[in-house]
């Protein structure tokens, strides 16, 4: 049986383009903004104000031309689709909203929210990352299924899922977009947490590039680290800056040791299976 794709774009979402089609759509409906609520898994978690408060002004004088979609859980309208104009309504104070109603289970109402965001490319990093992690969890889908439900390369979501092990503190400089995927990617290899945070902050400050992170990390000792090379002879920088490309591109703890003769020996550590398998793929092996 064929795979099904994972939603069919936002011609799935609203009725129509115009004003004038929307209204003729029998789900098409004012609700009192009073029984509008927002969802829980909600991808989107970050909302500009400033452009909040442009769009409520705007309101004022033309109206909502597309409407929210929402479904019916309960005694409340669950949003599907629009929570920013669903706010820009609030803070215009309007009494009524017009919606869309879906009646969707919570599966499909995360695939149409999900596609909707993605397709409008309003997700910063972590709300990505957060909205696979929800997929998978409620699916049991692995990343290759659901970069292909999405279209997606899968070492696309598996780097996104990982920036969610980062501490909170750079995940929130990733909601900011102070801070890029590319920037924040090699700081999952920084044991210390301290470490990863001050380094955040230099990244952050100085503007550096994602191969410049990747320079510094290779400097930077976690406490296990330390502990084992604590008596070896000092590595070249060149090698200790090879070795963090490795680990970075990897996404695992890697060893990289060269002799005199040019024979040497590179060392990759995996946490279980389902890591081999992943570090196995960024290498461009299929098993």
């Amino acid at each position: 049986m064929a795979k099904r794709v994972l939603g069919r774009g936002l011609s799935n979402l609203l009725p129509g383009e115009s004003g004038i089609q929307i209204q003729s759509n029998p789900d098409y409906q004012e609700l009192s903004i009073a029984d509008v609520v927002p969802s829980p898994t909600q991808p989107r978690k970050q909302f500009d104000q400033e452009e909040i408060k442009k769009l409520a002004q705007t309101l004022h004088t033309v109206g909502l031309i597309e409407p929210i979609v929402v479904r019916r859980v309960k005694d409340k309208y669950e949003i599907i689709s629009g929570e920013r104009r669903f706010r820009a309504c609030k803070l215009a104070g309007f009494k009524k909203i017009p919606a869309v109603l879906k009646q969707v289970d919570d599966l499909r109402a995360l695939e149409m929210a999900l596609i909707e965001n993605i397709q409008r490319e309003d997700l910063n990093p972590i709300e990505e990352a957060r909205s696979y992690e929800i997929w998978m969890q409620k699916t049991g889908d692995k990343p290759s299924d659901l970069a292909d439900r999405l279209g997606k390369d899968r070492t696309t979501i598996t780097n996104l899922t990982r920036l969610l092990k980062l501490p909170d503190e750079i995940q929130t400089l990733l909601e900011k977009k102070t801070l890029s995927a590319g920037q924040a990617r090699p700081l999952l290899a920084i044991a210390d947490r301290k470490a990863a945070l001050r380094l955040a902050a230099r990244i952050q400050s100085e503007n550096w590039s994602a191969r410049r992170v990747e320079d510094e990390v290779a400097k930077i000792q976690g406490p296990e680290t330390r502990k084992i090379t604590i008596d070896a002879p000092r590595k070249d920088p060149n090698l200790k800056s090879l070795e963090s490309r490795i680990r970075t591109k990897l996404g695992a703890k890697t060893e990289l040791s060269h002799k005199k003769n040019g024979a040497g020996k590179l060392t990759i550590y995996y946490g279980n299976l389902s890591d081999l398998d992943r570090i196995l793929h960024a290498m461009g092996i299929k098993l």
